[in-house]
């Protein structure tokens, strides 16, 4: 008997980029997708106008037959989540407050919205298809433009009192340090995000430090980037660039930091480690594991494994197109 299949559309709403993509949610297969940057910078209107354009892009691409609907759409968005209303409360690195967008999605499909925390969802991805199965208590860490983490407790997602559970990237390692975007000081994603390594490098640059990434990395910017792109970066250790191995370096030990925190105080099956720069730099992926090891407590410090997620880019769109299925009362099971 053919495999049943079912579709949702799942929205990764990240700082730099923003993804769409129709997906099975009975296998987790990405059907079609459509991504751009985010272009936070350009205003609220903007981004909840960019999100429609994509998600139309990939309900286009995705040719569904005329006997298949949508089922639901999910999105994941960096920042503070009012989950009953489907409002995106506070996101810094999108530059949005306030904003209804489960409304606005939900007028322009005609299908039930669910809006939740980036890496929220993207734990649910990897849980359901991903580095998770087989774990029904662990925390995933993503490393983008800032510094997010979901927990799955139980075999679900755990949000807390005000649904703000997992801001691990706002966990203060450094007290009165470097400001962060939440406008608090010393927070980890002010030292180990992909936006603090930009601006570290950056400041480098400027104040004389020689780089190969000098010419690169300032055309990127005045390009419209906000920050370095992974694969310059990893392009960069390659040739032995000193100042980048240094700069991503110290922002893998801070990591490590926060991921020895987290085996200490949760003390999860599993910790799960994605986004760009965790895909594509292995220097800091295992320099940030390595610093774990050796700061957190020795028994959690050597049983609990420390993994890459598998499924990629996908995790976000992969995970709120499942949350958003379930959240609209469709059922389905994943065999684990």
């Amino acid at each position: 008997m053919p495999k049943q299949k079912a579709y949702a559309l799942g929205i990764d709403l990240g700082g730099t980029k923003t993804l769409a993509a129709v997906v099975d949610i009975m296998s987790g297969e990405v059907i079609a997708s459509a991504r751009k940057r985010t272009r936070a910078e350009r205003g609220q209107d903007f981004v909840s106008q960019r999100t429609i354009e994509l998600a139309t892009a990939a309900i286009n691409a995705a040719k569904l037959p005329d006997n298949e609907k949508l089922v639901a759409i999910g999105v994941g968005a960096a920042g503070q989540i009012d989950r009953q209303a489907g409002v995106i409360l506070d996101a810094p690195n999108l530059g949005v407050h306030d904003m209804p967008l489960g409304d606005i999605l939900s007028k322009q499909f005609n299908v039930p919205v669910t809006i939740g925390n980036d890496v929220e969802v993207a734990a649910q991805g990897e849980y359901l298809y991903g580095s998770g199965r087989g774990y029904n208590n662990f925390v995933c860490v993503f490393v983008g433009t800032g510094i997010g983490s979901g927990i799955v407790q139980n075999g679900r997602l755990y949000t807390g009192l005000t649904g703000t559970a997992g801001e691990i990237g706002h966990v203060v390692i450094q007290a009165g340090g470097r400001i962060c975007g939440c406008g608090g000081r010393g927070c980890l994603e002010a030292y180990a995000s992909r936006t603090a390594i930009t601006k570290a490098i950056m400041a480098e640059i400027h104040h004389g430090r020689p780089s190969i990434l000098a010419d690169d990395a300032v055309r990127q910017l005045k390009q419209g980037e906000t920050i370095i792109r992974s694969g310059i970066l990893a392009n960069a250790i390659e040739q032995k660039d000193e100042l980048t191995i240094e700069i991503v370096t110290e922002a893998a030990n801070y990591l490590g930091y926060g991921l020895a925190a987290v085996m200490n105080f949760y003390n999860p099956d599993c910790i799960i480690l994605g986004g760009g720069v965790i895909e594509a730099i292995d220097l800091l992926f295992e320099t940030a594991v390595h610093r774990a090891r050796v700061t957190a407590l020795s028994v959690p410090a050597r049983k609990t494994p420390i993994i890459r997620a598998k499924l990629g880019d996908f995790s976000g769109v992969v995970g709120a197109a499942c949350l958003g299925a379930q959240r609209a009362g469709y059922q389905f099971q994943v065999s684990k």
